[in-house]
């Protein structure tokens, strides 16, 4: 990138960040002389990037149509994919990283565990939120307003025996999801399948999602910890992939993975959950 894209992104920000400035303002902060910045905001003004208002300068409306038009959540999956073919591999079960798309969640990227297993539904479909492990993690993150109008206005279908069907079971269900930190769908979507899945958000993109692990449920069990502990460390990798490490911004990180694999211990700060 040349150093005039860079300089002009430099005031982008800048602006983001401290939001209406006047030239003398934006000169003494980012160290410019004011010829040099009003030179570049002139040039990013006529292309509606940035505008003046009341004799300050702020961001432009052009970069909302610029924003409109990114597709966030394949743009997210793309990012997303090589941490999810980890944790397939790790658990080698199946990985999917979910989106909320109106009140479903849409599955927008996979990767599949060294087993064979053919799920139900695949990236694009859409699947209600109540009796999928992803769709309960999203519910849990929801306001509490919108929750109990989900609950109160959905048709709770029985997919089979074990679907909560019960608006109040699925409201006690999920305030357990809140308390616990997970989500698990029991053989409610698909039988003879448990899925496993934590929330998981970006609110500088509007996403709200989920990453999930599905697999038989004699396996799923028997490997819930390591399954949960895999989890973990992939909404951590998830957010310092999106969001941007905190070892960049030159704080430690927080978790990391222990040698030879996800265990339980990899995830353990004091106030987190434990595993029942």
């Amino acid at each position: 990138m040349s150093e005039s894209a860079l300089k002009a992104f430099e005031l982008l920000f800048h602006l983001a960040r401290s939001g209406d400035s006047s030239l003398a303002k934006l000169a003494r902060e980012t160290g410019w002389d004011k010829a040099t910045a009003l030179r570049y905001l002139t040039a990013m003004e006529k292309k509606g990037v940035v505008e003046r208002r009341n004799g300050d300068w702020t961001l432009g409306l052009a970069l909302v149509e610029l924003a409109s038009r990114v597709p966030v959540s394949s743009n997210i999956a793309s990012r997303a994919e090589p941490i999810l073919v980890e944790l397939a591999r790790s658990t080698g079960e199946t990985a999917n990283l979910s989106a909320l798309t109106g009140f479903e969640i849409m599955y927008v990227a996979r990767a599949e565990g060294g087993r064979s297993l053919r799920l139900r539904s695949n990236p694009g479909d859409r699947l209600p939120l109540y009796c999928t492990a992803g769709g309960k993690a999203v519910l849990s993150r929801m306001i509490q307003a919108l929750r109990t109008q989900y609950i109160a206005e959905a048709k709770l279908i029985a997919y089979t025996p074990h679907t909560i069907t019960d608006p109040v079971r699925l409201s006690n269900e999920i305030d357990e999801t809140i308390k616990r930190g997970w989500a698990i769908d029991d053989e409610e979507f698909e039988q003879g399948l448990i899925c496993f899945a934590l929330p998981i958000e970006f609110p500088r993109f509007g996403f709200l999602g989920a990453v999930s692990v599905s697999g038989p449920a004699s396996r799923m069990q028997h490997g819930r910890n390591k399954i949960l502990a895999a989890l973990r460390w992939t909404v951590t990798c998830l957010h310092n992939e999106i969001n941007g490490s905190e070892e960049e911004n030159g704080k430690p990180a927080l978790f990391a993975p222990g040698r030879g694999g996800f265990k339980s211990s990899d995830w353990h700060r004091p106030g987190s959950e434990t595993f029942e």
